[in-house]
């Protein structure tokens, strides 16, 4: 593969941590932005066109994380998964709506950021989070499990 083409970037911003393609082929990076001195640093979801000018992708808008939210990924289909307080949240950020997926707060053991499973597609999203695997509906958009497995409980299908 000898198609190397470098392509630049828009963005003055630090340290970006992640970064992914949605649907729309659009780019989609996660980084530490300083809008001024006083405010410090903010995560930022920078959305970036691929439609070249010239090797260079512009940044079509950016999305600033809350404080105290972590990301944990983001979906081609454009949702947003960010923890906070031991709560898992999915944050769409077309239609800017945002739903609780789950709550830790009966399970005595913590989960990390970096092992928590987040899968989707246009019908479910499921989540594996230490011994759990949770399935949500995306069509209802409530944030009700439909269906729940404990890996060690012994049962199978």
């Amino acid at each position: 593969m000898n198609n190397e083409k470098k392509i630049a970037l828009n963005l003055n911003a630090k340290n970006a941590y992640y970064c992914t393609f949605n649907l729309k082929g659009e780019f989609i990076l996660c980084s530490f932005y300083c809008f001024h001195s006083d405010l410090g640093f903010h995560d930022i979801i920078w959305i970036y066109s691929t439609q070249t000018k010239n090797n260079k992708w512009e940044c079509k808008r950016f999305y600033r994380i809350p404080e105290n939210y972590e990301l944990i990924r983001i979906s081609k289909y454009d949702n947003v998964y960010l923890v906070s307080n031991d709560y898992i949240y999915e944050w769409n950020i077309n239609t800017e709506k945002s739903v609780k997926l789950f709550g830790n707060n009966k399970d005595k053991n913590k989960f990390e950021t970096k092992i928590i499973g987040i899968f989707s597609n246009e019908k479910f999203t499921s989540l594996k989070i230490n011994d759990k695997i949770i399935v949500y509906s995306i069509e209802y958009e409530l944030g009700i499990p439909i269906a729940s497995l404990d890996i060690n409980d012994g049962k199978h299908f």
